[in-house]
């Protein structure tokens, strides 16, 4: 097969693996082509929503007059148990693909993964792809640290003045990046399970957290130009490389219709981690119910922080009975020190990734339970609102390695990877 056609094959996996993120969970966002001998793309598909066909069963469902070689590409290796869908194995086994080319292995522990006899056996040549895996990792990476780890991805996001100050000292709003970036931080929040705030933004701000976007915001996006070569970060970095492909394939208009059109299945979970006693404005608690009414589900998560050394067996606060209203889930209750069990509560819900809207609390809460690969991600801005006279120092600011930095007119994103303490020695 010609390289060229090859390279078309992993563009369109990478492009047909990011449509998918964001709205699988807690299934992966696999992608799968189905080529002919030469290379030519005959069919595609990847993972719809839970219950719904997996990236396998989308391609030979949208595949016609296949000819007797035909090849599979699969990022993930195809599932051999019967859950929601039947196996994608069975249904690979009655297609017989010629080639099987595998992007990675499935850790899930109900797949039984490397049984790969069955396929020979039929007289299909099964291989792991390197390439394939490079492309498909970013994509690919919370489920994998959900099953290994029983947490998702962790993603650190924080928007900063060139002081690494994301909020003025007196407690107002105070916009930070530009509108030019507007519409990747909406993307951002589609590709994400999970968005979190803390106390002091759910006061300040009363944020919605839901995904939007708008022609408007389309129009106005700026181009992104990266500072850092593809040369600096290893064959595998999952985090440069969901940054690179957010800023290339959001890019097209074909993938924002279709982000605009199905914009209830990117919703994510609203979370909202607050203090012991703080009490919700009536404006935010009938927010959330008309984000619930408008996208017909209760996605709204909350989780109290209770002051170390208080009982969590105390009785529900009289806020409870109007959280109840908001989310299929009951209150959680944690001390500053269990921010991995609050992870673990969020990957027990099915969330692969999360997305961290963080000041200082919010930081220091789950900044000793982080992982290699988990991504602090800051967006320096310059506008006129920023230049506050004194501000609150994002304690993230700076940490970690620097694995990409793209420069969005005015505006400035630097992507760290986290490095464990026994690691930075």
């Amino acid at each position: 097969m010609r390289q060229e056609n090859l390279r078309s094959i992993y563009e369109e996996l990478r492009s047909l693996s990011f449509s998918a993120m964001g709205r699988t969970s807690p299934n992966p966002p696999v992608a799968a082509c189905i080529t002919s001998s030469e290379g030519k793309i005959l069919s595609r598909g990847n993972t719809q929503i839970t219950g719904k066909n997996h990236a396998e069963r989308e391609a030979y469902l949208h595949a016609a007059d296949l000819p007797s070689y035909h090849q599979l590409f699969v990022s993930l290796e195809p599932c051999t148990h019967q859950g929601k869908t039947p196996p994608c194995r069975d249904l690979v086994l009655s297609q017989k693909p010629q080639q099987l080319q595998i992007g990675w292995k499935d850790p899930n522990p109900l797949v039984h993964s490397g049984d790969w006899d069955v396929y020979r056996k039929e007289g299909i040549t099964v291989s792991l792809d390197p390439n394939l895996a490079r492309v498909s990792i970013p994509f690919l990476f919370g489920f994998f640290q959900r099953i290994r780890y029983d947490r998702p991805w962790v993603w650190i996001k924080s928007a900063v003045n060139e002081r690494g100050e994301y909020s003025p000292s007196e407690e107002r709003r105070a916009p930070v990046s530009s509108k030019e970036s507007e519409y990747y931080l909406q993307i951002l929040r589609a590709k994400f399970d999970a968005v979190v705030v803390g106390p002091k933004t759910i006061t300040v701000d009363e944020p919605s957290l839901d995904f939007r976007i708008s022609e408007s915001s389309f129009a106005e996006k700026g181009n992104p130009v990266s500072l850092v070569s593809d040369e600096a970060s290893s064959f595998f970095s999952p985090g440069k490389g969901f940054l690179k492909s957010l800023f290339e394939i959001s890019l097209e208009k074909e993938i924002f219709e279709k982000h605009k059109e199905d914009i209830v299945s990117y919703q994510p979970y609203r979370v909202f981690v607050y203090g012991e006693g703080q009490v919700f404005s009536r404006s935010f608690i009938d927010k959330q119910i008309r984000l619930n009414e408008m996208y017909g589900k209760k996605l709204c998560l909350f989780f109290r922080i209770r002051k170390e050394g208080s009982s969590v067996f105390l009785e529900k606060e009289i806020s409870d009975t109007d959280l109840s209203l908001l989310s299929d889930f009951p209150v959680e209750d944690f001390f500053p020190s269990q921010g991995d069990l609050f992870l673990r509560s969020l990957s027990s819900k099915g969330i692969n990734t999360v997305l961290l809207e963080a000041g200082s609390f919010l930081f220091h809460f789950v900044r000793n339970h982080l992982m290699e690969e988990d991504c602090i991600l800051t967006v320096t801005g310059s506008r006129q609102e920023s230049l506050w006279k004194e501000g609150k120092l994002f304690p993230g600011w700076k940490e970690g390695k620097e694995t990409a930095k793209y420069k969005l007119n005015e505006d400035t994103w630097q992507l760290n990877n986290f490095v464990s303490l026994k690691n930075s020695v």
